[in-house]
């Protein structure tokens, strides 16, 4: 079985070194908190949404024109 996973090298010639920052609501911002303790194991689908929600608006702030 062929592990077609890329890896951390395949994304870097996507991105340039700059800032970005985006706007995460209450929730948003405790799911972090929440999965920063106790890790993506312990998530519901609800936090998982949140948690996609975040991911999601920084890949949009991570490909936007600078």
């Amino acid at each position: 079985m062929s592990n077609d996973r890329k890896t951390l090298q395949d994304y870097r010639h996507l991105v340039a070194s700059r800032d970005i920052s985006v706007h995460l609501s209450q929730d948003q911002q405790a799911m972090i908190l929440k999965t920063y303790d106790y890790g993506l194991n312990a998530m519901t689908d609800i936090d998982e949404m949140l948690l996609s929600s975040v991911i999601r608006q920084l890949k949009t702030a991570i490909q936007s024109e600078p």
